[in-house]
Formats: structure tokens, sequence, C-alpha cells
């Protein structure tokens, strides 16, 4: 399967309108006509895939039958139809992030005019309307719970059983048995991700809300121990050079976001959830790994040392204990 980030023709990427795009990312999220079924012979299970099933296929009706978008790679479809879903979502956020960055690298909203000081400034077209984020926010969710959360080891992060009753219901259905490999989507979901994150204002949705469970992704993917003598070339699912570009993706992404953040979900990974978590099933999740503990242990160390660490560490202890997000 071709790789999101590598996957998006430079041809789409200029024709592909904001509102076009925005449109196909909507239609892979619409509600399915068995999503209100009270049938006790349709399970929740079944009611999602067939949902995941009827929107690709709608997409792939609707827009890649348009010439505006027949310069795009789309990925091959998987045996799981939730990676499927998850590929084409992570591709159109790509070409949203390319297709923002033209907008803006175009944009020459000319010199002021003096005599009218008290007109606004024209508004950046990459900018997006409160109702084009809240869209943007849902997909992401959509992304990181298909794409990051079910491939997360035991202790690594909060399970996804443990947040709520739909998280359960995603871990029950995706198929891990299916190719691409588990920890081979893992990677393709924070790669493109990150890349997305590249536009500020994607950035800043990315982080604000999934920077937990991106961090977790990564430091699975560059730390976890590997047993590489049992491991021929061939049966690698990761290259060294792709772990190590997890190591620096997770070291650059602790040092570009908000510290204290970075702090207080750091310190979630390593020792479970914040104090003011009430919730027992959240309790009983598995304790982390050794090696993400020293891991936790040592960036933590690195945010301390940096300049104002002491108080950026302080201040994430006390928001992860007052439960602000």
């Amino acid at each position: 399967m071709a790789a999101p980030g590598q996957a998006v023709g430079s041809g789409a990427q200029e024709t592909c309108g904001l509102d076009r795009i925005l449109e196909a990312l909507k239609l892979l999220l619409s509600p399915g006509e068995g999503s209100g079924s009270s049938s006790l012979q349709v399970t929740k299970h079944d009611v999602l895939l067939a949902t995941l099933k009827s929107n690709l296929s709608a997409l792939e009706d609707k827009f890649l039958k348009d010439p505006q978008w027949k310069n795009a790679e789309w990925p091959q479809n998987s045996v799981d139809v939730t990676w499927s879903f998850t590929s084409e979502t992570l591709l159109l956020l790509l070409c949203l992030k390319e297709t923002m960055l033209l907008l803006a690298a175009n944009f020459n909203p000319g010199k002021p005019n003096p005599r009218t000081p008290e007109v606004a400034p024209a508004l950046s077209p990459d900018a997006l309307s409160i109702s084009q984020q809240k869209t943007v926010q849902f997909v992401l969710q959509f992304v990181v719970t298909l794409g990051i959360c079910p491939y997360l080891m035991p202790g690594v992060g909060v399970p996804l059983r443990y947040r709520t009753e739909f998280g359960a219901v995603i871990q029950d259905v995706v198929c891990l048995d299916a190719a691409p490999d588990a920890t081979r989507r893992l990677y393709t979901s924070c790669r493109a991700l990150l890349n997305v994150a590249q536009h500020t204002s994607l950035g800043s949705l990315i982080f604000c809300h999934h920077f937990g469970d991106i961090a977790a992704g990564l430091c699975q993917l560059g730390f976890c121990p590997t047993k590489r003598k049992l491991l021929t070339a061939a049966e690698e699912v990761l290259t060294e050079e792709e772990r190590t570009l997890s190591r620096g993706a997770l070291r650059d992404m602790l040092d570009q976001v908000y510290q204290p953040l970075a702090v207080r979900e750091l310190l979630i990974l390593q020792g479970g959830p914040p104090q003011s978590c009430t919730d027992v099933k959240t309790q009983l999740r598995c304790r982390a790994p050794a090696w993400l503990r020293r891991l936790c242990g040592q960036l933590l160390s690195e945010r301390l040392m940096r300049p104002n660490g002491v108080q950026a560490v302080v201040r994430g202890i006390l928001e992860g204990a007052g439960g602000k997000k």
C-alpha cells in the first residue's frame, strides 16, 4: 500500500479546493443508514463496519471519478476496512494541508489603505471557519482512534476500551492480522499526522487534542526494544532508519509544544492517569513497561533542564492534578 504521506499527486493538490476536500471528509464521516437501528440482530460492530464500507464506497463513487482528483494516487484497499478508511482519511488530510499551504503562499493582501485604518485586514484564504475547524477536529479524532490507539502495546497510553464505549467497539473491529502489519500502520499514521501538523492551524488542532496518543505511538516506534537477533531483514517491520526518524520526531514534537502539556502527557505515559481521574476502569490499565518508564523519566529530566523548565514541570503537574486540558 502506498503510504499516505507519499501518495498525493501534486496536480491534485493544486486543483482540489479547500471546500471540495472538506466535503470529502464530511462524506467519509457521515452517519450510516444503520446507525440508528434498534434491531437486536445488528450489533454495534456490524453497524460501524457497514458505515465505514458504505462511506468509502460513496467517496469512490463521487470523488474518484471527478477529473480534479485524477492525479491523486489512492491507497490500495486493505482486507481490514478500518485501515482502508484510515488511509483515505489521512490522504485527504494531507491534501488539505498542502492546499492550505498553497493558498497561503499565493495570498497577496496588498497594502492597507491609510484612509480607512479601521477596516479589518483581508483574511488569509487558508483560514478555517469555526464549522470547518469542527469538521477537522472530528476527522482527527477518528484518525487517531482508528490509526494509532488500536496499535499501542499494553501499558503504552490509555487503552481504547477504557476511554469510551465507542472506543471499546473500535478495539474489537480492528483486524490486527490483516496486512499491513500493526507497527507499519502505527508508523504511517504518526508520520502522516506530523506531516499535516506542519501547517500551523492544523498543528494546533492536532497537538492540543491528540499530543498524548501521538507521543505514545512515537515512543513505541522509536524506543520499544526489539528482538533484532531473531529477525531477518525481511522480517523487520521497521528499518533502523525509521526507528531513528521516530525518535527524532518525538523529541522535535516535545520541543515544539506548550511545555506543561508535554510534562503532563509524559507523566501520564510514565505512571498512569492524572490524579483527578476517578474512573475505576481507567485505573485498571496495565502498568507502563519498564523501558517506557525509563524513557519518560529521561524526557522529563530534559524538560526540567530547559529554560524555565522548573516552572513548566510544576505547571504540568498542577494542571494534570486539576484535570485541565
